[in-house]
């Protein structure tokens, strides 16, 4: 559903992926990385940490469709995870992993084979407590949402520390960052509500949206992506909707979500009869329900299917494709987005 759109900067392509614990599939993913080799690096959290970590796993994946498998193995020692926060692709095509409950950031090869990890909890220098976003600039570097200690730091590609943004902004609890074609980083300042933005050499220059429901307006924002023409996409999290603001923090859309079934939950129904007919039978888009409260967007989004539910991370390809990985519902909406 497209909301009061002033332009159209995002229009509904299709969905990818399904609930799976196992293979093929998506379990409460969290975040997610198109790679430079064509593939998509799905980041599935799970539920079961306290249990067996069933479902807590990478699923490779490409946009048509294909499965190419998956990594990644619950537990506490080196290259496992507890409770994986977020992906992103470095140098050599390798992939990085944070966990925010072990403190570390692990890198992975294109293939899955674990290479090395580093971090331990703490506030001094390349220390981390909870680091929840991660993210390259043009020269190799890798910036860390050092979120509970309310910082960004800044290491090498293999782990050692170069240095911290300025406390400036001060932030609050940091989430997800990315950078624009010109390397200036813009951040998703998750407790304040807000979107800030860095210059190349990491001093903050300023700060887009406020707290609320309205246009322009966030609550608790997980993540930020900015295309060419510097608009920005953000992933609206408490909200539970995406965002478009230009490049000086005008208002241009917000999508409440659009998805209809993946192949993949297609070819699943069309096999599993049983499950296909009881579907039929329901009316997943049904909007005039008598909810307890009509203004709670997690209430709302729970019970209509082509909403997001819990959309947690965005990623854009070069080609103009916006992902947005949505958890609650186990998969991902992809957009083209429109200049």
């Amino acid at each position: 559903m497209v909301v009061r759109q002033k332009q159209e900067p995002l229009v509904y392509e299709r969905t990818l992926g399904m609930s799976v614990m196992e293979g093929k599939g998506f379990y409460y993913p969290n975040d997610a990385v198109i790679s430079s080799n064509g593939k998509i690096y799905v980041l599935n959290r799970s539920l079961e940490a306290r249990g067996s970590g069933r479902g807590m796993r990478v699923t490779i994946c490409d946009s048509s469709d294909e499965f190419h498998g998956d990594f990644g193995q619950f537990g506490e020692g080196p290259g496992q995870f507890m409770w994986p926060s977020a992906i992103c692709e470095g140098p050599g095509q390798n992939i990085y992993v944070a966990d925010e409950h072990l403190h570390k950031i692990m890198m992975f090869s294109a293939d899955g084979l674990f290479l090395k990890e580093w971090g331990q909890l703490g506030s001094e220098i390349g220390q981390l407590d909870s680091p929840s976003g991660i993210a390259f600039n043009s020269v190799g570097e890798l910036f860390v949402s050092d979120t509970y200690n309310n910082r960004i730091q800044v290491f090498s590609f293999s782990g050692d520390y170069l240095r911290s943004l300025s406390s400036d902004a001060k932030l609050n609890l940091p989430w997800r960052l990315n950078f624009d074609s010109s390397d200036h980083l813009y951040v998703a300042d998750w407790g304040n509500d807000r979107i800030c933005k860095y210059d190349p050499d990491g001093n903050f220059m300023s700060s887009f949206g406020k707290t609320g429901g309205g246009e322009g307006e966030f609550l608790h924002p997980a993540d930020v992506v900015v295309d060419d023409a510097g608009r920005m996409f953000v992933c609206d999290w408490g909200n539970e909707r995406i965002q478009v603001i230009d490049a000086n923090g005008q208002f241009l859309q917000m999508n409440l979500g659009q998805s209809d079934l993946s192949p993949w939950a297609t070819n699943f129904l069309n096999i599993n009869v049983e499950e296909g007919q009881a579907r039929e039978k329901s009316d997943l888009h049904k909007k005039d329900i008598k909810f307890a409260n009509p203004d709670d967007r997690h209430e709302i989004s729970s019970h209509i299917e082509e909403y997001f539910w819990s959309p947690m991370a965005l990623s854009l390809t070069e080609d103009g494709y916006l992902y947005v990985i949505e958890s609650n519902r186990h998969r991902i909406q992809i957009f083209k987005t429109v200049t």
